[in-house]
């Protein structure tokens, strides 16, 4: 495994113990674990849209694809933003989907094809693995 999968994978620890501490609450409360957890949400979404960045400054991007990436690339942090502070209780599944919408337009805007195989796969299994645990976490609190 790569160091870079081992990095993403890694990236999902706080997914995974965050709602298990949730319900155990062992040295934080319950509001202060769902704070940190949709912080650290929206923190990883940020991240993720970062991707389409460096695609934004290659030399083959047409201008109108390079518009269309750029609105892509700054949406998906700005609606977690307003998401975080305006949904309240259903931050979790909008963040869901803002998780799955990001890699659909990796999709449509053709950025998925500049991506290894194996990039492509991590991206595929990071995704589906944030959007579980976001789901799950808003099933159980």
């Amino acid at each position: 495994m790569s160091r870079l999968s081992v990095l993403g994978y890694a990236g999902l620890i706080p997914f995974i113990t965050l709602p298990l501490l949730y319900h155990w609450q062992l040295w934080l409360s319950a509001a202060d674990i769902l704070q940190l957890y949709q912080l650290y949400s929206a923190l990883i979404l940020g991240f993720m849209a970062g991707v389409l960045w460096p695609v934004l400054h290659s030399n083959t991007a047409p201008a109108a694809k390079t518009d269309r990436l750029a609105i892509a690339a700054v949406s998906f942090p700005v609606l977690s933003f307003i998401a975080l502070f305006t949904s309240g209780d259903y931050f979790l599944p909008a963040q869901a989907c803002l998780f799955v919408l990001l890699r659909l337009s990796e999709y449509q805007l053709g950025i998925n094809r500049q991506y290894s195989t194996g990039y492509r796969a991590l991206r595929n299994h990071l995704t589906l693995g944030v959007s579980i645990s976001h789901l799950l976490f808003y099933c159980w609190y």
